[in-house]
């Protein structure tokens, strides 16, 4: 048995020692130089582009490779002189034992000062689509036949022990937007990927960009294994650092090379999130300069070529605190599906500050400001379906509770709801309704508020801080534009109202009444008295009118408010009004109250309205007055001498 195993060993010896000698052989009588010139032509003809190689070409021997320097293709013709990529050194070594059994295992690929510049020109060529057509013109590759290896078996015969580039750099420049993007200092090593147990990956880089200018290390290092025959990926471990920004994933893949799905875990520990946008120069700024300061991230990841789902959600965002899950599936248009729900958030903080003139922020509304335009190709895209929940809100300074509000979204019919909330010791239900298939979008409201303490609602949403009281109101309203100064143009429909138990503040109706009142008794003539005391009917900061019921109604059209039947009523007060309301410019049109059958006009911007008595009718009243007590004097004295002749003709009669 000791003689065959003997025979065996020498025969094997015989193998080895030959193969060394062919390898030194070929080491000694081959100089790889020689081939230079024919390895520089061969490029020229299959891209059109020079070639240069200013290092040696060298061959190593245990394990067997090839190395060389100072290599450097030429850019496309056009892009200047700045060559498409370089490399200091390049260093390729294979070991040989694997390749008696045909399988090929790379020991070493090491790259040392590889750039490579990528630029997009002003008429839109870029500098590498004259390779991708000089790969086009090559003949094509038999069609496989059933018999021949995939992919992944072709993959799996191939292995790299060990893969490495250092010092290198890759550029973008896009002469048409004017972007400049560069990774630098680029490092990237791994082990075995194809292995049989994960093998470590880094990567490691500083991503400059020009616009905004940017200057950050960004890294990577995971462990890695995939299975090139069965096509599963498994990562069990995966750190990504950008700044403070840190993310952890575990991640599990099948059919990665033909139909990849992936599936796993991601985690952000919390960090602040807006110093890391200052150092990536991103324009942000929260009206709260406390705001993202805690954001934090936890889900379960799924994705495959039907869609992506994210489920097990869990984002913090300061003291907010989002879970749920969200679907997108992959459609030629953005399409989304959700079920989310928030705990409490104050969105009106992560809102940018208002505009500031002198600064301090400036809340007012001015004619100048720019109007926030309807983005209508947006609206026609969107394809969602979903819900938000959230216990408690604070938006555009409304505070509310138990919100709930449905969106669903498909070829440019979005409807808002419905929805429901409670706010202000009342409730709110609604639903709006966007039709933005043509070129104008249409807008629908159906509203309805319901015991509402309007005082606070109308502070808080920094409308008419004159009112108070508990409100019921109901709105059904439509409109179309691109903005909202052109839906309130065109807007239409009902409005109703009841408050209850409330006060008009800014104004005293019953000082006014009785002002005038006083007025009318003066000596002069009345017109003369009120043109000479307008100034005290003016009313004063003071002022407020206490009601037990306001009520009205009103028709809209093309922003114009048209009210018929306002009834005020409190304590020795009886007032009724009619007139418009114009809703584009936010004033009064001439709205006449009438107190105690004294009109009041009330003109002017809607939060600093003017009033002054209707001096046309008080004296038309007045003279009408005066006429009425001259005919009832008239009938009496008439009356009189009637009464008088008919005594006397009874007395002749009976005498």
């Amino acid at each position: 048995m000791k003689k065959p195993l003997k025979v065996v060993a020498i025969v094997l010896g015989i193998l080895v020692g030959l193969v060394l000698l062919a390898v030194v052989a070929l080491m000694i009588f081959v100089d790889p130089n020689r081939y230079r010139d024919d390895i520089i032509q061969a490029v020229k003809t299959k891209t059109g582009r020079d070639l240069k190689i200013d290092g040696p070409l060298r061959l190593s021997f245990l394990p067997l490779g090839v190395g060389t320097e100072k290599l450097e293709l030429a850019n496309a013709k056009g892009f200047g002189p700045e060559p498409f990529a370089r490399i200091d050194s390049a260093n390729i070594s294979v070991e040989i034992w694997p390749l008696l059994h045909k399988q090929v295992v790379v020991d070493t690929i090491r790259f040392d000062g590889l750039a490579l510049h990528l630029e997009r020109a002003a008429d839109g060529r870029n500098n590498w689509q004259d390779l991708a057509a000089a790969k086009k013109t090559e003949q094509p590759a038999p069609t496989p036949t059933p018999s021949a290896p995939n992919a992944g078996a072709a993959l799996a015969v191939f292995t790299i022990n060990h893969f490495e580039v250092k010092n290198s750099e890759f550029t973008w420049r896009d002469r048409v937007s004017g972007s400049n993007y560069a990774l630098r200092r680029v490092e990237l090593t791994s082990g075995n990927l194809l292995g049989d147990a994960p093998a470590p990956l880094h990567l490691a880089f500083d991503l400059e960009s020009g616009k905004p200018p940017v200057h950050k290390r960004v890294s990577l290092d995971a462990r890695l294994h995939l299975n090139a025959e069965t096509e599963v990926l498994d990562v069990p471990e995966l750190k990504l650092a950008l700044g403070d920004l840190r993310l952890n994933a575990a991640l599990h893949g099948k059919d990665v090379l033909h139909a990849p799905a992936l599936n796993g875990r991601i985690d952000i520990p919390m960090f602040a999130l807006q110093p890391l946008l200052k150092e990536l120069n991103l324009p942000y700024t929260p009206a709260d300069p406390k705001a993202l300061q805690r954001v934090g991230l936890a889900a379960q990841l799924e994705s495959n070529p039907q869609s992506l789902t994210i489920s097990d959600l869990k984002l913090t965002l300061d003291e907010s605190h989002l879970t749920g899950k969200f679907a997108l599936p992959k459609t030629p248009k953005p399409s989304y599906r959700f079920d989310l729900a928030i705990d409490t958030i104050d969105i009106d903080r992560y809102l940018p500050p208002a505009s500031t003139t002198d600064g301090k922020t400036n809340n007012d509304k001015t004619e100048n400001a720019k109007a926030v335009v309807i983005p209508l190709a947006l609206l026609r895209d969107a394809d969602a379906d979903g819900q938000f929940r959230i216990q408690q809100l604070k938006a555009f300074g409304i505070r509310s509770q138990a919100i709930t509000l449905k969106v669903a979204a498909k070829d440019g019919h979005i409807v808002l709801g419905p929805y429901s909330a409670k706010l202000y010791n009342g409730s709110y239900d609604g639903r709006t309704t966007i039709d933005a298939a043509g070129s104008t979008p249409h807008f629908g409201f159906d509203e309805k508020l319901t015991g509402v303490q309007l005082g606070p609602f109308l502070k808080d949403a920094d409308l008419f801080q004159n009112f108070s009281g508990v409100a019921d109101i109901k709105l059904v309203l439509s409109g179309q534009g691109l903005d909202a100064a052109a839906i309130k143009k065109t807007l239409a429909g009902s409005v109703a109202a009841t408050i209850k138990d409330g006060t008009i503040e800014g104004i005293d109706i019953g000082k006014i009444e009785a002002k005038i009142k006083e007025i009318k008794d003066r000596p002069g003539g009345i017109a003369q008295g009120l043109l000479g005391s307008l100034s005290e009917l003016s009313p004063v900061k003071s002022d407020k009118t206490p009601f037990s019921k306001l009520q009205a109604s009103a028709v809209i059209n093309s922003g114009i408010v048209d009210n018929k039947d306002l009834v005020i009523d409190g304590p020795h007060l009886h007032v009724t009004g009619s007139g418009n309301i114009n809703l584009v410019n936010d004033s009064f049109d001439n709205y006449v109250l009438r107190v105690s059958d004294i009109p009041v006009i009330i003109s002017g911007p809607l939060n600093a309205p003017k009033f002054r008595p209707d001096l046309s009718a008080i004296v038309k009243g007045q003279v009408q007055e005066k006429q009425e007590k001259v005919e009832k004097k008239l009938e009496k004295k008439l009356g009189d001498k009637l009464e008088r002749w008919k005594q006397k003709l009874q007395q002749q009669q009976q005498q």
